[in-house]
């Protein structure tokens, strides 16, 4: 990331200089989302960086969230360079002016090249990290659209049709809003300690189920701490009878279904044997209500303790 931030900064040097001089806003539109990139790969390669710090007493969750915030703040950016793009490209659609179709090409056909080589880079990592994929969309993007300017600057150079230039810009914009909407939406659903968007908690709590000796789960909560770290904590109640043993053993059982299908490695699960529900005081209502999900039928029985138990 650090190398491709320093090769893609002096391309934004040289794309802005030769945008003013071939008069296209395509091209400056384009070194602006480059700008953008360029920010964003700092910044992305600064919370990988800040991320691997130790937690402390007073992070006791470590610097992970420092890549969400990361990644939310380069798509704001985004964001905030596709509504300026769109307002020149409506002014330059009511004052049209010569364009060098030529060299807004060339230029064009670089930076597709420099983009897309950063792009694949980054693919391998997008899957995983929020932060990574926010540079990812920056780099593919700017790939699309660089090559959308060579298109408007050949349509230019052999047509004449300076209109050809704001109109990409426009779909530059529409493309970069397109993209940041995503990240913003999966990055404020982290830090609000959403449910991860891939997760199907009906399915989650069926699978709870299942383990022998679990007869209901309840009180609920998935979130995300950071890129590909899932939290977990909940109530699970036991069948009459059941012992420390069989307590620990359907913990173990559960940690290994939650690690195993849905990639929870830190769950926080406490047993209840029966009399345990939704009317103590202490417990919050509306998570209650996760008791309501429809299960399939299991073909164990809960009405007896664990057999395990000794």
């Amino acid at each position: 990331m650090w190398i491709s931030l320093g090769v893609t900064t002096a391309f934004v040097l040289v794309e802005a200089f030769l945008g003013t001089k071939a008069h296209s806003l395509a091209l400056l539109s384009d070194a602006g989302h480059n700008a953008s990139d360029a920010l964003a790969l700092g910044l992305a390669a600064y919370a990988i960086a800040v991320a691997r710090r130790p937690a402390s007493h007073i992070k006791t969750f470590g610097y992970h969230r420092v890549a969400i915030l990361t990644a939310l703040a380069n798509a704001s950016a985004l964001v905030v360079i596709a509504a300026g793009i769109l307002i020149e490209a409506l002014y330059t659609f009511q004052h049209p002016h010569p364009i060098e179709g030529g060299l807004m090409a060339g230029v064009a056909v670089v930076a597709v090249l420099m983009n897309t080589v950063i792009a694949m880079s980054l693919s391998g990592g997008s899957h995983n990290s929020l932060n990574v994929r926010a540079a990812y969309i920056h780099m593919a993007g700017d790939a699309l659209s660089s090559a959308a300017v060579v298109v408007a600057g050949l349509i230019v150079k052999f047509t004449g049709w300076t209109l050809a230039d704001p109109i990409v810009s426009i779909l530059i914009a529409l493309f970069i809003l397109r993209s940041s909407w995503e990240i913003i939406g999966d990055a404020t659903n982290v830090l609000m300690e959403g449910t991860p968007k891939d997760l199907d908690i009906s399915a989650l709590v069926d699978s709870m189920r299942r383990v022998n000796c679990v007869v209901d789960v309840h009180d609920l909560h998935v979130w995300t701490v950071g890129d590909g770290i899932r939290f977990l904590s909940c109530h699970v109640v036991l069948p009459e009878g059941s012992t420390i043993a069989d307590s620990s053993h359907v913990i173990s059982e559960l940690n290994e279904v939650l690690l195993h299908d849905y990639r929870i490695g830190h769950a926080t699960i406490q047993t209840e044997v029966p009399g345990s529900d939704c009317d103590h005081d202490h417990l919050d209502a509306p998570y209650c209500k996760l008791e309501t999900y429809e299960t399939h039928d299991h073909d164990h029985d809960h009405d007896h303790a664990c057999s395990h138990s000794h």
